[in-house]
Formats: structure tokens, C-alpha cells, sequence
């Protein structure tokens, strides 16, 4: 069986595949790599970055040192993406959604109900699909260095709880800033208020939105357990995250270098999830604890509801969107 334990995508599969010799000849010139992302150090985008650097490392004898700038200090994610491809930065992990204005067949990512729960997009995206998805980026000056967490983004809301699709009708509701999933809400009769996630807070705190999609870790990460009392398990997106370098960067360094990074990627990437898969169950335990009303819906009635966005947001994915689509669709039926 396919799991995202045994199966990585990405320069990091490539990078397994490696031995040891190559440590002992990654001498030369010190090298420097700065990583950055927006979530705080209690992330996966964190964790993974930081093992990748303890690794390099600790593999080159301090030669290659990777930083890592979190909480956005380099900028937001459209600010990291655009810095890669320009070769300002040297790396980053994005949220795919992101990716969208640059590779716009990753639209198709953020079609509502595209998967059925969380473990089969880790088994169709951690196969030789997901590398082939990951390959685009290849033409906008980037190195994809493989698929991160997949984060299932769920419902949290303040003052009612939502059990019923129907119940989403008129709720405003915070979204990612992108126009699929402001499609993908306004299919089933949400009011979507695309939104900054550093606005939630307080936005929530004074009634500004009736609820947010969030992932579980980022309830708790974030605070969000303070002013969110009822969370459904709706799976409305399983939205994947990458980790990106810069072309002209990469190809630039030694071949050693390249060799040590790639070698390193797998291990680090499965730290990250660890860390992702034991928080996530950690920030469920904690809403329960907190008493917040959980609800786990059968997510047929779901999924019929928001298919009437595809269309939509097909129409506006690109020349090869609905051709990924079709792949992914039979991904998912092999991967059954």
C-alpha cells in the first residue's frame, strides 16, 4: 500500500536513492541557504526546514548552512514564490495555493471534495503522479523539492454548529484568498470572505466572520480554540504544501552540494510530517477537551453540493487543467 511513510515526491525520492561517499567530498567554499515560510517554528514548514539543515549540515561538516526564516520574515507566500523565481531567495515552503497564479493547472488542487478524506490525496499525491505534478514548476524558473504536508481544511465556526450542508447557507464564512475557493463555497450558499490569516483573530473576536476554514493544527497553533466553539470535520480541501528552490540558485551550487540536499530532503520531509500527523491529533484531543461541539458529517450530501463549482474553476485552470484533473481522477481510482 501506498502511504505517505514509504513514498516521497520530488528531488527528495531522487535524493534516497543516494549513499554516504558523497560526504566526504563536500568540501570547498562555504555555502549558505536561506529557507523561508509564514507559519511560526510549531509547524510542519518549520520542523521539516529545520531537520533539512541540521542534516546538511551535520553531512558536509558545517560547509553548507541552511537558515531558516520563519513568521513570514521574508515576506508573504506570492512575496516568497516571486523572490524564488528571481533567484532573491534561495528556497521556501508555499501552500500550493499559492502556486495557483504561477502554475494555474494547480487550480485543479483546489477543487472543493477533489479527494475523499486526507489519506487518499497522500496516496495519490506521494506517487509517481504527484512528482509529475510537481514537475511544473520546472518551467517558471523553480526546483520542486517535493510535497509537504497535506493540510484537510475543515470548518470552525462561533455561535452555531454546522452538522447539515445546509446549514453552511448565509454563514460568512473566512477563506483563502484565492477565487476557487471563494467557488468553491459560494456553490454550497456560504457568504466567503477571503481574508489574511493574520485578520482572523480578531475578526472572529468581533463577529466580523461566523467562522473560518482551518486546518486542526491550526486551531491550536493560532489560538483559534479561544473564539471557535463548534468544528466540522467537513474535508472540504486537502490542500497540499511544497517546498520550492530557486533554479538559478540550485543549479548554481556544486554538484556535491545538490547531491547532500537532495540525499537529505526525504528524511527531513518525514520529520515534518511526524511532527504534522502527532500535532494534528494532539489539536483534536485539545478542541475535545475544550468542549468545542465536533462534528464528523457524512460527506456525500457534501461533495454533491459544491461539485456545481467545478465547471468554474476548471474553466480557469490553464490549458492542461482539466487533463491533471482526469489524471488525478484515475489516480484516485487506482489508488482505491
Amino acid at each position: 500500500m501506498i502511504t505517505r511513510r514509504t513514498t516521497l515526491t520530488g528531488i527528495g525520492a531522487a535524493g534516497a536513492m543516494l549513499a554516504a561517499p558523497w560526504v566526504a567530498r563536500a568540501q570547498g567554499r562555504p555555502v549558505e541557504i536561506t529557507i523561508g515560510h509564514v507559519l511560526n517554528e510549531r509547524s510542519f514548514y518549520h520542523i521539516a526546514a529545520s531537520k533539512l539543515s541540521e542534516l546538511v549540515g551535520q553531512r558536509t561538516n558545517g560547509r553548507v548552512q541552511i537558515r531558516v526564516s520563519p513568521a513570514a520574515q521574508l515576506g508573504n507566500e506570492l512575496r516568497l514564490i516571486q523572490s524564488a523565481r528571481t533567484g532573491v531567495i534561495d528556497g521556501c515552503f508555499v501552500g500550493i495555493v499559492s502556486m495557483e497564479g504561477t502554475v494555474p493547472e494547480y487550480k485543479v488542487l483546489s477543487l472543493p471534495h477533489l479527494f475523499d478524506n486526507n489519506i487518499q490525496a497522500n496516496r495519490v499525491l506521494r506517487s509517481p503522479l504527484g512528482a509529475r505534478v510537481l514537475s511544473r514548476v520546472e518551467a517558471h524558473g523553480l526546483v520542486a523539492g517535493g510535497f509537504g504536508a497535506i493540510f484537510e481544511r475543515n470548518i470552525g465556526t462561533r455561535s452555531r454548529p454546522v452538522a447539515r450542508v445546509e446549514d453552511l447557507r448565509g454563514l460568512k464564512l473566512r477563506v483563502l484568498q484565492t477565487a476557487a475557493f471563494v467557488q468553491s463555497y459560494q456553490a454550497v450558499g456560504v457568504q466567503p470572505t477571503p481574508m489574511a490569516l493574520g485578520e482572523v483573530f480578531i475578526s472572529l473576536q468581533n463577529g466580523v466572520v461566523d467562522g473560518a476554514d482551518f486546518s486542526a493544527d491550526i486551531m491550536v497553533a493560532d489560538r483559534f480554540i479561544e473564539v471557535i466553539r463548534h468544528y466540522t470535520f467537513a474535508r472540504f480541501h486537502q490542500t497540499p504544501t511544497m517546498l520550492i528552490f530557486s533554479a538559478a540558485k540550485f543549479n548554481a551550487w556544486p554538484a556535491d552540494v545538490r547531491d547532500v540536499i537532495r540525499a537529505s530532503m526525504g528524511e527531513a520531509l518525514q520529520a515534518g510530517l511526524k511532527f504534522h500527523d502527532d500535532f494534528t491529533a494532539e489539536a483534536i484531543a485539545a478542541m475535545r477537551t475544550a468542549n468545542l461541539t465536533i462534528v464528523d458529517p457524512e460527506i456525500g450530501p457534501w461533495r454533491a453540493a459544491s461539485r456545481s463549482s467545478y465547471d468554474a474553476i476548471l474553466n480557469d485552470s490553464g490549458t492542461g487543467g482539466r487533463a491533471l484533473f482526469a489524471e488525478i481522477e484515475a489516480g484516485k481510482a487506482a489508488a482505491s
